[in-house]
């Protein structure tokens, strides 16, 4: 698992620091690009100091009052986002969207607040709007333009909320409450630099047969996780997620199990070396996960009977799995400050490819922050992700062609892959007021050859008050 900076670090040009230092306790926070550090980030001798600054919220220290509760254990981080992008090119149509998002973030250490040692909780209330401008555009192509797209309207809801306990001196932690594993799997703060759904939070193939089961985002259902840490580089998590789609229903709040149908069991296992002031830390890990639900196959019907033809459910089965690997690597320092350099990293996920429409995702890409010298809190980068249909969903497109003269509703072709190069900077404009701009060309819209080639160009504000 990667590094993720504290809630209320949210600076765009800053937040790729999934190899960076942070303290062990500190928890994420799956609010845009806004990432907090990572759990399994070992403690670290020489860490710089981690207390608030005027540059990361708009209105500092709210005179006083920040520092006031931070000392008792408080955090409180309201902040707004948003994105916009326009399709110029290719794609169905052409035409732009807009969407954004108001959250407030509570962090309370009650170690501090009520004595009890280790104990925090994670809290994160939010209302959102806009629509997806990949539905709208490009055929409702999964791999959206803009991750914020999320639920239409201005809903207020509840994104998290959860407990953490630290044990043995970091090296132990202990989760449970309303979450995904989206927040703690297979997932990297760089990941979200960039404004695609592609790899934000984390792969898009991932969910795969059972987006119910494997839940990012705004999603949660009742889940927990055990990490240790057997050495400082060394960690091992195993978590365990209700399988609903319920999801806390349009609230947040509902937190029945009356739709529970399954378990969903991710596993992960990394190596962090590194992470002291100065050093040039890394991330590699391995996981993947095995979900107990039912699930319909993608090609066969409960009859046996290819789906194509008949257009009924798919035969069930339980008991699919998943599997990825990743890898992150600061290769050189562009300032003192522990984030400011140049990552690399990469990412292969596979799901299961005959119970789901996805087969897998290769990602690779970079992120350099501070190499301009006068622009120390700048950053750039690119990343370029390929991503495959499975084999029996094409063949099942390719016998609705065959029977019927044309493709699914929907489908302009038959789908088999897409590739997306998107390209963005980070600019700092005042304390907490980051703009982003972001290019994105997508070969195979909704990995459709039929979809002529997309040309997006958006952006990104961010602000923390």
């Amino acid at each position: 698992m990667a590094d993720f900076p504290r809630a209320k670090i949210f600076l765009i040009g800053l937040s790729m620091t999934c190899v960076a230092p942070r303290p062990a306790f500190a928890q994420l926070n799956d609010f845009g690009t806004r990432q907090r550090a990572d759990l399994a980030q070992p403690p670290v001798k020489h860490r710089p100091p981690q207390r608030t600054d005027d540059h990361r919220h708009l209105f500092g220290d709210w005179g006083g009052a920040r520092t006031w509760l931070l000392d008792r254990g408080v955090d409180i981080i309201p902040a707004y986002m948003m994105e916009a992008a326009g399709n110029t090119s290719g794609g169905v149509s052409q035409g732009s969207a807009f969407t954004g998002r108001f959250g407030i973030d509570f962090e309370v250490d009650w170690g501090k607040l009520g004595g009890i040692r280790g104990l925090k909780s994670h809290t994160l209330i939010m209302s959102k709007s806009g629509r997806d401008l990949s539905a709208d555009r490009l055929g409702h192509d999964p791999y959206s333009a803009t991750e914020l797209y999320g639920r239409i309207g201005t809903l207020v809801k509840l994104q998290f909320a959860y407990l953490t306990e630290d044990l043995m001196s970091g090296h132990l932690q202990l989760a449970a409450g309303r979450m995904n594993q989206g927040f703690f799997f297979d997932t990297s703060p760089v990941y979200c630099m960039f404004l695609s759904l592609s790899i934000c939070p984390v792969p898009r193939v991932l969910p795969g047969a059972n987006p119910a089961g494997f839940y990012t985002k705004s999603r949660t259902n009742w889940g927990g996780y055990v990490r240790y840490r057997p050495v400082s580089p060394v960690y091992v998590q195993i978590g365990a997620f209700e399988v609903s789609p319920n999801h806390g229903g349009i609230s947040g709040f509902d937190w029945s199990s009356h739709a529970t149908n399954g378990v969903n069991f991710p596993f992960e296992i990394g190596w962090q070396p590194g992470g002291g002031l100065g050093e040039r830390s890394s991330h590699v890990a391995l996981g993947g996960y095995y979900d107990t639900a039912p699930v319909g196959d993608v090609y066969w019907d409960r009859n046996n009977q290819p789906r194509a033809l008949t257009g009924q459910p798919g035969l069930t089965s339980r008991g699919h799995t998943a599997f990825w690997a990743q890898i992150d690597h600061m290769i050189k320092r562009n300032t003192r400050s522990n984030i400011g350099g140049l990552i690399v990293f990469g990412n292969f996920t596979r799901s299961d490819p005959s119970l789901s429409a996805f087969k897998q995702q290769a990602t690779i890409g970079f992120e350099d922050v501070g190499e301009i010298r006068s622009r120390p809190r700048d950053g750039f980068g690119v990343q370029v992700t390929y991503a495959w249909v499975s084999n029996a969903m094409r063949a099942r497109q390719a016998l609705y062609f065959a029977h019927k003269g044309r493709y699914p509703p929907g489908l302009y072709s038959a789908q088999s892959y897409e590739m997306i190069i998107e390209a963005q900077y980070s600019y700092h404009l005042y304390r907490a007021v980051d703009l982003q701009p972001d290019f994105q060309y997508i070969v195979h819209p909704n990995s459709q050859a039929g979809l002529k080639n997309a040309v997006i160009f958006g952006g990104r504000a961010r602000v923390n008050f």
